[in-house]
């Protein structure tokens, strides 16, 4: 038996740092959207009682770091199913950028695993094994958009709405979140950018760490957009229209320029992962 997830992106609408708690974690606010730039996540049942795992194309990350193999990890021990599991995660989200990629890659895990070994777990179980992952694995199995405060713990469906399209941009180069929020800290006051629209307290601190950020977000600005944000602690970027047609415009725009990077037009989901059905 086997089955297979699309596991979505996230943009971070806004990102608002709130306080820091004794133990250093930053608390936020902010508001988080799931858009159609999917990883996949395929699994299949096994004979052996194991957990087997393969990254595609070519990445080699610890298993330690993996939060796929982390998910399965978890639900493994706590349940002791009968089969084990091969699972191959097709990557085409970006790493690094803010997107959320290994978050979705974890929830649409333990969704297909429960499916797949039948543990019978609701929505609100399976959100208690995702926190134990990661702050921003639970958003990937709620509602999209929803604001999400605290340590990332807090989520509840956002009434507002949202534009159509978003063109993103990610940068040739990463911004490895530790290190922006350490430079954050050190910042002697917040400067949040890099617009009003499309806020992002992160945003000085990606600067320091990467100047040349700004330079990416003044070519994607140059498009007749609503307006340019960061999502995460970057170093993606997005800009947000009214509707298809300007933003391919936009799109075509930026080719012919040959801004380095990835560019990708998406648009909103419902919520964080699909069945891939046959």
């Amino acid at each position: 038996m086997g089955l297979a997830l699309k596991a979505y992106a996230k943009l971070n609408l806004s990102l608002e740092i709130t306080g820091r708690r004794p133990d250093g974690y930053h608390t936020l606010r902010s508001l988080v959207l799931a858009v159609d730039w999917a990883d996949e996540v395929h699994l299949e049942a096994i004979p052996r009682r194991r957990i087997e795992l393969r990254c595609m194309p070519g990445l080699h990350i610890p298993h330690e770091e993996n939060l796929v193999f982390r998910a399965a990890e978890l639900l493994w021990r706590r349940f002791e199913p009968e089969e084990g599991v091969r699972i191959v995660l097709l990557k085409d989200i970006p790493l690094g950028a803010g997107l959320g990629g290994g978050s979705s890659d974890a929830a649409a895990a333990l969704v297909g695993l429960n499916e797949l070994w039948g543990l019978g777990l609701t929505r609100e179980e399976l959100m208690s094994f995702a926190a134990e992952l990661g702050a921003d694995v639970p958003f990937f199995l709620g509602e999209s958009p929803a604001w999400m405060e605290g340590v990332g713990d807090e989520l509840r469906p956002a009434d507002v709405e949202v534009p159509p399209v978003f063109l993103v941009l990610v940068p040739p180069f990463p911004c490895p979140t530790p290190e922006v929020y350490r430079l954050y800290d050190e910042l002697p006051e917040a400067r949040p950018g890099p617009s009003a629209k499309f806020r992002n307290d992160l945003w000085p601190a990606a600067l320091l760490l990467r100047p040349e950020l700004r330079r990416f977000a003044e070519e994607l600005g140059r498009a007749p957009a609503l307006g340019v944000g960061m999502t995460g602690s970057g170093s993606g970027l997005f800009a947000a229209f009214p509707d298809e047609e300007s933003a391919e415009r936009a799109l075509d725009e930026l080719l012919d320029l040959g801004v380095e990077g990835r560019l990708r037009l998406v648009r909103p989901r419902p919520r964080g992962y699909d069945f891939l059905r046959p």
